[in-house]
């Protein structure tokens, strides 16, 4: 099966009953709701089993169903079967639905690792093999930290099926370690050595990691596909985020809960925000940004669209590694970056 996502693809993490809905304002390219959301809620999962997800939120595009898998694990408990998660997406029909998985965390024993990438396993197995359609494309998730234990888990999941689209989780506690081994580095390495292993036609998406800044380094490192939440909760603390530049902190009450210094816009940031054309700095620009989560939530959801909208368009252009080395390469990540592109060379016939 072919999947008809444009490379590079952004899905937009948002709560079942949550607000601002970007998609009501302009168009994005996909939701992703969350399974463990609508099941805690029994108005929200009667809504959806009956009248579908696409219907219950309103939008129209394309809708990637997270199983919840993270967040069962933050609760150290998950308390749904694979069976549950299954018929959510059987009868909410989004277009695709990822495998409920049990997440690694870099300081599990090797023991615990692998007793809960067995248990993705067998869940995959059983969703895969209990399925009544084929709507949802059923998305596995891939968790290893190292080649050897991504390339077992690999074999393991090809005796399951070949799939359109691999999910690669168990990211996101190590992107902002960028110093010494592990960390972003083995993001890097992890996201290659799962390509290495796929067709050419199998697209990967990469749980999790998608702001202004390490969305154009997870394109550069081969995802053709992300999620991000970080539209909503960099709003939630006060931040907004500026296309090339990333995370700016306008309120002063965000720069006292987070730790971080309250920062004044730059003369060159001031510009850039006063050349955003949605539909808040159309209005009122930096005071309502100051003023409310809800603007701040909206430009945020803006530019990452944006964002995503230009790196498509500068590749067709081949014009996009340009522009990945004046975002990235100015930042902490910018050796990761250099291990991307000399993976990529390496991988080169």
């Amino acid at each position: 099966m072919k999947l008809q996502i444009k490379s590079p693809f952004l899905w937009f993490g948002t709560p079942i009953g949550g607000n601002p809905k970007p998609w009501k304002h302009f168009k994005i390219d996909g939701l992703m709701p969350n399974a463990f959301d609508i099941m805690r809620s029994p108005s929200a999962h009667e809504s959806v089993s009956k009248k579908g997800i696409h219907s219950h939120l309103g939008f129209h595009g394309l809708v990637m169903m997270d199983s919840g898998g993270f967040l069962f694990m933050k609760k150290r408990d998950v308390t749904i079967s694979a069976f549950d998660v299954l018929d959510l997406y059987e009868n909410g029909k989004p277009n695709l639905g990822v495998v409920l998985d049990h997440p690694l965390v870099p300081k599990l024993s090797n023991h615990v690792k692998r007793k809960r990438q067995l248990k993705t396993l067998s869940n995959t197995r059983a969703m895969v093999s209990n399925r009544k359609s084929s709507n949802p494309v059923i998305v596995p998730v891939v968790h290893g930290y190292t080649p050897d234990s991504i390339k077992w888990y690999l074999r393991r999941l090809d005796k399951i099926g070949h799939f359109p689209i691999y999910g690669i989780g168990s990211l996101v506690p190590s992107v902002f370690n960028t110093k010494g081994n592990g960390g972003i580095f083995n993001v890097i390495e992890t996201i290659h050595e799962v390509r290495k292993h796929l067709s050419s036609e199998a697209k990967i998406h990469v749980f999790g990691i998608g702001s202004t800044v390490t969305m154009h380094l997870m394109y550069a490192a081969g995802a053709d596909s992300l999620d991000s939440s970080a539209w909503r909760s960099k709003a939630a603390f006060g931040a907004i985020q500026l296309p090339g530049i990333g995370d700016r902190f306008i309120t002063g009450r965000a720069g006292k809960a987070t730790g971080k210094k309250y920062l004044n816009l730059s003369e060159e940031e001031k510009r850039t925000l006063e050349e955003c054309r949605c539909p808040v700095c159309k209005q009122g620009g930096l005071p309502e940004l100051k003023r409310s989560f809800t603007k701040r939530a909206l430009h945020n959801a803006w530019v990452l669209q944006r964002e995503v909208e230009k790196a498509r368009r500068l590749l067709k252009e081949n014009q996009y590694d340009d522009y990945v080395e004046r975002v990235v390469g100015k930042t902490r990540f910018r050796n990761a970056l250099r291990l991307a592109r000399s993976l990529e060379r390496l991988s080169l016939p």
